[in-house]
Parts: C-alpha cells; structure tokens; sequence
C-alpha cells in the first residue's frame, strides 16, 4: 500500500495563518499599520517569509498596501459593509437553494452538530469559541452546495466576514438570537420547505448587518438607508425567494 507523507507547511503559510488569526480574532485592529519586522519577530521568523504572506493577505482582503505609506490592516467603511451583507445575502441563500436539493440529509446532520456545539459554548460562557463556531455554520451552508462559483464568490468575503463578527460585542443576548435563528434555520430545512428556510436565512443576515453597523456607530447603523429598506420591507422575501 503507498502511503504519501503530508507536505509541512512552509514558513510562508505558517505566517499567512498566524496573521491572518491575529486580525480575524481582532487581536490587530481594523486599520492598523502593520510592520514586518516587528511581526517577523512576533513569529520569530525572518522578514521575507512575513513579506510574502502580507502580500498573499492582500489577495484575501485582509491587508491594504499603500505605496509610500505602509501595510495597514483592512478598514470598512458603512457603505462597505452594508455592500459586502449584501452580496453575503445573495451568495448564501443561493447556496442554501443548492445544498438543499443536492444534499439535504448531509446539510441538516452537518448544521444540527454546529448547533449542539454553540449551544454548549454558550451555556459554558465560551465567548471565544462562538464567533468560529458561528462562521462554521454559514461555511457548512456554502461548502454543501456543489456550486463551484458560489464557494469561490463566498471566499472574497469570508475573512472580512470573520474578522467583524470576532468585533461584536460579547453578549448574551444577541448570542442567544444567533442561535435561535441559526436552529429555526435547521429545522426548516429538515422539514424540507426550502422557500421558507431561504427567507429565515435572508432574515438572519439581514439581522447581522445591524449588528455590524451598530458595532461600528451606531447612528450609521439608524441612518443606514439600507436597514431602514430592510425594516420598511420587513422580510427580504425577493432574495430569500429566488
């Protein structure tokens, strides 16, 4: 029988993830200058795998080089994140539309294991395991659809998406309603009414965007042409629907 070794990751990747972890858990914040020799020293490294792996970074969104200036990290405007909800909105319901006339039973198996698992985190006050295990849920969503184009549309904004949902503040409550919806979600789509859970999954994202705009000013978030679209509506059903 052959067997193939698996390749150890180059110093390269290694600083690509650990950056990359630095900025999504909120460890670096949004807009701030980065230097590589002080982070090659972090990772006690030398300088040059720390360079490749900021310019790989500015392929995910995540680093911003501006010539003559420096590196900063990525920073969102209100517009920006209303933008990126959108399309959010757009990538995720399609994908839940495929996943559940493609593999529905793996879908809900895959979904109801990630709610057990926040369910638990938050009983036992995890705060820092809930912000990943909370990506997870909307990545299983992506990852069960056999879109190819969806799952590579959806990569353009997951790390942004990752890195302002480790921002929201640490409450109880609004984990609570995550989690609420995120079950609701589950039970729709083991029920097998795809209209219905698209709708529920629209409406949770929808709910999201507020939080991301109240997390960066909260009067953006009231003055928001787009939540107050979303309010007068009421339910998103033109995207949850298509």
């Amino acid at each position: 029988m052959q067997r193939f070794l698996e390749r150890p990751k180059s110093l390269t990747d290694l600083a690509h993830d650990s950056i990359r972890q630095l900025i999504v858990s909120g460890q670096i914040g949004l807009g701030e200058q980065l230097s590589e020799a002080s982070l090659a020293a972090q990772l006690g490294i030398s300088k040059t795998p720390v360079r490749e792996a900021l310019l790989r970074l500015r392929v995910d969104g995540l680093i911003d080089i501006q010539p003559q200036r420096g590196t900063f990290v990525f920073s969102l405007s209100t517009r920006e994140v209303e933008e990126i909800c959108r399309f959010r909105e757009f990538v995720e319901v399609a994908a839940l539309a495929g996943a559940m006339r493609e593999r529905r039973a793996e879908l809900v198996a895959a979904l109801q294991a990630n709610v057990a698992q926040m369910a638990r985190a938050h009983e036992a006050g995890d705060w820092r395991a809930i912000p990943s295990l909370d990506q997870s849920f909307h990545q299983v969503i992506v990852d069960h659809c056999e879109n190819s184009y969806l799952k590579q549309a959806y990569q353009l904004i997951s790390s942004k998406i990752a890195a302002m949902r480790a921002r929201l503040p640490e409450e109880n409550e609004r984990v609570g309603h995550c989690q609420e919806n995120h079950a609701a979600i589950v039970r729709l789509i083991a029920d097998a009414a795809p209209a219905e859970a698209q709708q529920a999954l629209a409406l949770h994202i929808q709910d999201t965007l507020q939080s991301y705009m109240a997390a960066i000013s909260p009067e953006s978030a009231a003055n928001s042409p787009f939540v107050a679209a979303r309010r007068r509506n009421g339910t998103g059903a033109g995207i949850a629907a298509a």
